[in-house]
């Protein structure tokens, strides 16, 4: 396969540059609409004051996405960090003002009930909740700017080591991206290489995630939370016993996963699998697939489930909203960011050519076509939670996954299901481990800072209780490579995305038994940032509180994984 040239996306119908008066005036508009609702708090209405605030959300939306859209490119250009910056700066005089309208709405709950503000109670309850758990107003504006000078500073270290650290004339990212590479000798120089970098850089990536996860300790005691997990459940919109659910029914099927590990060992001729070789490719070549046809099966993919979904994803290659060429300075992985006030989203990943790297530009896109679905409501009502965020990811995947087997020959379809078993793996065993670990980072942190060696400690710790011995030689510093443990925003960045792909899968099931279900999907996804995560599952039939609900998309993994072994 000839690689094509990957594109970059354009930002230019978002702003023209950092320095532009277009993101200077959306800036100044912010400031100026804190203003304005911090000094008629108690004269404008609720609803008067909801349409301020989502107002001066959609402007946060486009000036923080887009500040760290720019930086995620080239995350030593001096000029994007300033953007990111002046960006945090708004944000901040915007959560100032939302701070207030809290301390001031839970006052006035005599409101809540008016007819005009029925889409909002969700909402309304919920700044019941948080009116509880604020500092005084001096204390939570000195929190913001604390943040914006601390915190927000050790996750862009974190970001900026990651993505610029190199060995051998090649960065992390691009020896990262060599997991999925055929060659056995060639993932196992890359891991050594790759722990090496990050040995290199420990000590400064350990007293980051030392001060990120000492600040979530210390703001979240003092706002009244009993542990960082309760607020980040808040914040998701889901309970602990809707966790509890999850993360049991995950345990009972960790033997299934060691299985298929096990079982992948021998597809690929060896005794046990190591690290670098739990995202190598199965099969008679590995195929490998151009940007042109990713589009094609991507854009294919999502017309077969809906023209309104292709026409989306049509629009999103056309307009160039996808950058995809890996290179020294952008960071790693992928994601999807939207923009409020411009309409649009942009995606950003590290194309590698791969099977995965299709599944993951469906996965992003998904992401995009759930924005498109609430673009048009108020801020605050369209910003839905982490659980909820996944659900239209992982059912794209799940529709280029299901069109491209049905497409296949049997030879062909080898590695097409071993890659969705080990995506599958990867967002509930690997998911797990995580959670192990942060939770175990929190408790150990509680009680003073951590070294580099207790930080990879911990991880291998988890890693072993989840991957047990159907995995050697695993990976102690997985701490300091994963973004999400550097965010002090949420705490907690991993079982999202088990939710989201087995609530998924279990959607994706309905699919194929409900002609009339992409207008139900599309509804279910419109109600995402107005109602809890219960309540949207509930519109599918699903109770995500009950451990079976879960077993039953476990269940859809292991009849795959099941299915491999018909290749031995």
């Amino acid at each position: 396969m000839e690689k094509d040239r990957l594109p970059h996306w354009d930002l230019g119908p978002i702003y023209p540059s950092a320095d532009s008066n277009e993101f200077k005036a959306d800036l100044a508009r912010i400031y100026e609409l804190k203003d304005v609702i911090t000094e008629n708090l108690e004269s404008f209405s609720i609803a008067k004051l909801l349409s301020l605030l989502s107002e001066a959300g959609a402007l946060v939306s486009n000036t923080s996405s887009y500040a760290s859209a720019i930086l995620s490119t080239n995350t030593s250009e001096s000029a994007y960090m300033k953007a990111v910056n002046d960006a945090e700066a708004a944000e901040n005089a915007y959560q100032e003002a939302w701070q207030a309208f809290v301390r001031s709405a839970s006052f006035r709950r005599d409101e809540f009930s008016s007819p005009e503000l029925k889409d909002y109670s969700l909402l309304l309850s919920e700044i019941e909740v948080l009116s509880r758990h604020q500092m005084s107003a001096a204390e939570e504006n000195l929190a913001l700017d604390f943040l914006s000078l601390s915190s927000s500073s050790w996750e862009r270290l974190q970001q900026a080591v990651t993505s610029s650290a190199s060995n051998g004339g090649m960065t992390l990212i691009e020896l990262r991206a060599l997991s999925t590479h055929p060659s056995r000798e060639v993932r196992r120089d890359a891991y050594i290489r790759e722990k090496s970098i990050l040995k290199e850089h420990e000590t400064a990536l350990a007293y980051s995630l030392n001060g990120v996860k000492g600040t979530t300790l210390l703001l979240e005691k003092r706002r009244g939370w009993s542990d960082p997990l309760e607020r980040s459940l808040f914040l998701s919109r889901t309970s602990r016993k809707a966790l509890d659910a999850l993360v049991s029914a995950i345990e009972d099927k960790i033997g299934m996963f060691r299985s298929y590990l096990a079982l992948k060992a021998r597809l690929l001729g060896q005794k046990r699998l190591a690290w670098y070789d739990i995202a190598a490719p199965v099969g008679r070549s590995g195929r490998m697939y151009s940007f042109k046809e990713a589009k094609e099966i991507v854009v294919s993919s999502f017309s077969s489930f809906s023209p309104k979904m292709g026409d989306f994803v049509r629009r999103a290659f056309d307009e160039n909203w996808i950058d995809a060429e890996p290179r020294k300075g952008k960071a790693g992985g992928a994601y999807d960011t939207s923009f409020k006030k411009a309409g649009v989203s942009r995606v950003l990943l590290n194309y590698d050519y791969t099977y995965e790297g299709v599944s993951t530009l469906a996965h992003e896109l998904g992401h995009a076509y759930h924005d498109s679905i609430v673009m048009d409501l108020p801020m605050l009502l369209s910003d839905y939670p982490m659980t909820l965020a996944e659900t239209a990811s992982i059912f794209s995947e799940t529709l280029v996954f299901s069109d491209m087997l049905s497409s296949l020959d049997r030879c062909d379809q080898l590695p097409v299901i071993e890659q969705f078993v080990s995506s599958a793996t990867q967002c509930c065993l690997d998911i797990l481990s995580r959670f192990y670990f942060e939770s175990s980072v929190f408790a150990k942190r509680r009680k003073g800072e951590l070294s580099a060696s207790d930080f990879s400690a911990l991880m291998l710790d988890a890693q072993n209780r989840t991957y047990g011995d159907s995995v050697d030689e695993k990976h102690e510093y997985m701490w300091a490579v994963k973004s999400h443990y550097y965010s002090e925003s949420f705490s907690f960045y991993n079982y999202p995305y088990a939710f989201g792909e087995l609530f998924a899968l279990s959607l994706f099931a309905e699919s194929r038994r409900d002609p009339d279900f992409p207008k139900k999907y599309d509804k279910l996804l419109r109600r995402t940032g107005m109602e809890d995560a219960r309540t949207v599952a509930s519109l599918s039939g699903a109770d995500i509180e009950d451990k079976a609900f879960w077993l039953s998309g476990l269940d859809v993994i292991a009849q795959y994984a099941k299915e491999l072994e018909s290749w031995l």
